[in-house]
């Protein structure tokens, strides 16, 4: 049975370490150096502790039965034209590599929405990798594509360098 709980600072060092193993999993292909750079540039554990923190940014891990299999990461982020007040931010979704493909980023995807709808929050963005499988996803969950953007990072191969900006709008939000 799928379950999502907020992470709590107590489970940092989890939290960190399928952070590292679903990006892993997910991206390697992107990066000449098999993603060593962004790991070491975006993946801190002190950034990561600075964040379960912060009052505008939520962790939730994923389980199947007792065993972490993913996490994902929301803010309370604005995205124009519209108030922060009205929009949340996915800024991670990964799941460990075994788990895709079953059911369980539609699952996340309806927990997201019930808690937006919950805090009357009706615009739910993201980013995502052009080339990534799980911008079908966010089209099949109503997410629209509104900007796209080429990356310069280093050891980031050329060919893979889109970034989509997505937005889905909640229209009801009567739970």
């Amino acid at each position: 049975m799928i379950t999502i709980k907020e992470c709590q600072t107590s489970e940092l060092d989890l939290l960190f370490e399928i952070a590292i193993q679903t990006y892993n999993d997910t991206y390697p292909y992107l990066w000449s150096d098999g993603g060593a750079w962004y790991l070491d540039k975006f993946y801190k554990k002190t950034e990561f502790k600075e964040e379960l923190l912060s009052p505008t940014i939520f962790y939730f891990l994923v389980y199947d039965a007792d065993k972490a299999i993913g996490y994902f990461k929301i803010k309370k982020n604005m995205i124009a034209p519209y108030p922060e007040s009205h929009c949340t931010e996915i800024e991670k979704l990964y799941l460990v590599k075994e788990y895709i493909g079953k059911g369980i980023g539609k699952t996340i995807m309806e927990f997201i929405v019930s808690l937006s709808k919950e805090q009357a929050r009706p615009v739910i963005w993201l980013k995502v990798m052009e080339c990534s499988p799980a911008k079908y996803l966010y089209e099949k969950c109503g997410f629209i594509q509104t900007d796209k953007n080429y990356l310069d990072y280093p050891a980031m191969k050329k060919e893979y360098r889109w970034l989509l900006t997505m937005v889905k709008q909640i229209e009801d939000l009567t739970v």
